[in-house]
């Protein structure tokens, strides 16, 4: 399967008259160095020139090497943060980015025609032009770091901030990005040594290697709490997604969920970078929506409502080569600053977090004080997501008879609030941009109730995994007194409970002739 796809992708790119060069990357899960292998070695049977980093590194460093090298396609052999036993092939095109609309149409087309796969013959291997891991450090890895670190907007020098980060890359590659990242602005980064270890794939020290789920910081916890770190932060295996924790006013570390860390980032860069005249923020019609309320309040303009998948973020990078892209985030803890990297980075991402809580600690603050002093300013924000997980033929077939139901008969409301507005993104949309446009299984209803409570309920079937993703979305109205937060933080935090628990009890009901005992 992994040549057919490597073959397939080669007749994509002659098709499309694509430099004939591709660049391949993987990380630390089991046979991912032989997968990569495979594609170097069926690519150049095809005719390609290849360059393979011969050492396990982070999912946009492959953006980014694509974009540096000029090649017409980019491949990284990972599975991000799905369980170790499974391994997958991401495929970029010439922008960096991973390939969406036609073009992805296409790739699929091609792959699916193949009916033979030319051997790799002696001379062709001379295309191939592996980097051992002596020189991935060397020439690979300064430039994706410099650019990196360009990203950061504090600061060259944050070693009187006395900050000190205790961090896990979850048994994959986040430490060759993170740390040098960090260290380069002189703050203290404690890395875990045992899930520095790649583990040969096992994760064996985690449940889930996915920075999203609080309990894989788990190790990370523990050594802040015996080092007296201020911050955990964590990478899943391939480095693009960025999880974290915080000191509570307790003493105890409090997990962040990935809207909130967005924004605490994105308030980092709008108080300290120089915001060009052509920048913009791009994000997701499914993560928080004060991104574009805080984006806007500087003048900025957000895209506020693309498909989940960073491939649309970058989709609008390719439509408007003119904006500078100032932030774009997405709820599932993916972050992206700068135009050279056409993905989500969790160094990125770990740099801005890093450098907005030394600031923060240098005036006398924590994180969690920024984030109030944004929801005084904005209007309380939370968001939720729960996971119906139906697995199986059964569970696609329950999850696609149940969007389907909806698309038809658009449920009344929930717990209490009535349907005021409801959006089928399958359906044709017309913005203009192509991107904004494309077709998605998404259903979004805002709903409404008495004394002004408002609430958006999504779902959407998740693209990698057996579940159908359930977010609640709410607010308050801006300009809070910081007295009357936490009161209005609980009536909020209620209205999107009840939103979410009426909208689960709905679906079990609707899922359960199909799943049986199963769901």
């Amino acid at each position: 399967m992994v040549r057919e796809t490597a073959q397939g992708l080669v007749q994509a790119m002659r098709a499309a008259g694509d430099t004939p060069q591709v660049a391949v990357v993987y990380d630390t899960r089991t046979h991912s160095r032989d997968f990569a292998y495979a594609v170097a070695e069926q690519c150049a049977a095809g005719g390609m020139t290849v360059v393979l980093l011969d050492s396990p590194r982070p999912t946009p460093e492959l953006s980014f090497l694509v974009r540096r090298l000029g090649c017409g396609a980019g491949v990284v052999i990972s599975a991000s943060h799905n369980p170790p036993e499974d391994n997958g092939i991401k495929i970029y095109g010439p922008d960096g980015a991973q390939v969406l609309g036609e073009r992805d149409a296409a790739l699929m087309r091609a792959i699916l025609s193949v009916s033979e796969l030319p051997e790799l013959q002696e001379e062709q291997r001379k295309q191939i032009h592996v980097l051992p891991p002596e020189r991935v450090v060397t020439e690979a890895d300064p430039a994706y770091h410099a650019y990196v670190l360009a990203q950061g907007v504090a600061p060259a020098d944050l070693s009187a901030a006395g900050l000190r980060v205790a961090f896990t890359p979850l048994h994959g590659v986040g430490h060759t990005s993170v740390l040098p990242a960090l260290r380069a602005r002189k703050i203290e980064v404690l890395p875990v040594e045992r899930q520095c270890d790649p583990d040969g794939g096992r994760f064996s020290t985690v449940r889930s290697a996915n920075p999203e789920a609080p309990e894989s910081m788990t190790m990370a916890i523990q050594l802040a709490e015996e080092t007296g770190a201020d911050l955990v932060l964590a990478t899943d295996p391939d480095a693009d997604r960025l999880g974290a924790c915080v000191r509570g006013r307790d003493g105890k570390f409090v997990p962040l969920d990935g809207n909130r860390l967005g924004v605490l980032m994105l308030d980092h860069v709008l108080a300290n970078a120089a915001i060009p005249a052509n920048g913009w923020v791009l994000t997701t019609l499914v993560t928080t929506p004060l991104i574009a309320t805080m984006a806007q309040a500087r003048g900025l303009t957000a895209i506020d409502d693309l498909l989940v998948g960073f491939k649309h973020h970058a989709g609008m990078a390719a439509e408007h080569p003119e904006r500078t892209v100032v932030f774009a985030c997405e709820e599932s803890h993916g972050y992206l600053r700068g135009d050279e990297i056409r993905d989500k980075d969790g160094s990125i991402a770990a740099l801005l977090l890093a450098e907005a809580a030394a600031l923060a600690k240098q005036r006398g603050e924590s994180l969690l004080d920024v984030l109030d002093a944004v929801w005084c300013r904005f209007g309380y924000h939370r968001e939720k997501t729960l996971n119906y997980m139906a697995p199986g033929l059964a569970g696609r077939q329950a999850i696609a008879a149940l969007m389907q139901a909806w698309r038809t008969s658009p449920p009344a409301g929930f717990a209490g609030l009535t349907t005021r507005r409801f959006e089928d993104r399958s359906q044709p949309r017309h913005t203009g941009s192509p991107t904004r446009d494309l077709p998605g299984d998404v259903l979004s209803l805002e709903l409404e109730g008495e004394g002004g409570k408002k609430c958006r309920l999504v779902l959407r079937p998740s693209g990698t995994e057996p579940k159908l993703k359930i977010y609640g979305l709410a607010r308050s109205a801006p300009e809070i007194d910081r007295a009357a937060l936490p009161a209005l933080a609980a009536q909020i935090d209620a209205v999107v409970e009840a939103v979410l628990a009426d909208a689960h009890a709905q679906i079990e009901v609707m899922m359960r002739p199909w799943l049986g005992s199963a769901s």
